[in-house]
């Protein structure tokens, strides 16, 4: 009876003891793969947490820091000139300390006198055009009352009542017929500007405004305004 039930159901109890034969291995298979997943560290490495540590800060530095003007410093370093050097003028004459004195260009006569001390109370101030610029190189000479002011040498190094008048006209340049070396009196300006302006004028023609000096290479606004008042076209 057992042989004949065995040989009738033969097939099916091999098939079902496959099965589950399959089933038990894939089983334990997964399980002890889960073991192993279980069994990882779960900490990063010491070496990979500081790379990223260091990433992250370097990061959060770069964010934190404003972007910088682009626009902004170039258009600066555009407007950079180099600054025009001293001028050296000697002061002498009715005032109570005279001798050599450094000015900033553009300067006034009423400074310089105020800084060799001021005037003396012979002195003849109604000769002297205080809001005349000062010229380098030159000699300011306050004349006593009653006295001759003295005139203007021909090489330009004394400037006093005749070379500073009331009005002060002695001092402005006229651009179309200044010479490179009138032109140089003027604040700020060397050989090399005295002369890009004489070429200016001989290529391009007169000047018809004097806001066309700007048109000149190295002159800018804050130049031109240190110098706009002793300009005149004609």
């Amino acid at each position: 009876m057992v042989l004949e039930w065995w040989e009738r159901y033969r097939r099916i109890l091999l098939l079902t003891a496959a099965v589950l034969f399959v089933g038990c291995s894939y089983w334990l298979y997964q399980r002890d793969q889960s073991h192993k997943t279980a069994e990882l560290p779960l900490h990063t490495p010491a070496y990979a947490a500081s790379d990223v540590e260091t990433k992250e800060r370097t990061d959060d530095s770069v964010a934190a820091q404003p972007a910088k003007p682009v626009k902004a410093t170039q258009e600066k370093d555009k407007d950079k000139e180099p600054l025009p050097p001293p001028l050296y003028v000697d002061v002498k004459g009715q005032v109570k300390n005279p001798g050599l004195y450094q000015f900033e260009p553009g300067t006034r006569v009423a400074t310089a006198i105020e800084k060799a001390g001021g005037a003396l109370p012979d002195a003849d101030l109604v000769q002297i055009n205080l809001a005349a610029p000062l010229a380098d190189g030159a000699a300011l000479v306050i004349p006593a009352k009653g006295a001759t002011a003295p005139v203007s040498s021909s090489i330009g190094l004394v400037q006093s009542a005749a070379s500073v008048s009331t009005t002060g006209a002695s001092s402005v340049i006229n651009l179309n017929t200044a010479t490179a070396d009138e032109l140089m009196s003027l604040p700020g300006i060397g050989e090399a500007r005295a002369k890009a302006i004489v070429d200016y004028r001989s290529k391009q023609g007169p000047f018809r405004s004097a806001d066309d000096l700007k048109q000149i290479e190295g002159i800018g606004e804050k130049m031109f305004a240190r110098i706009k008042d002793r300009l005149m076209v004609q």
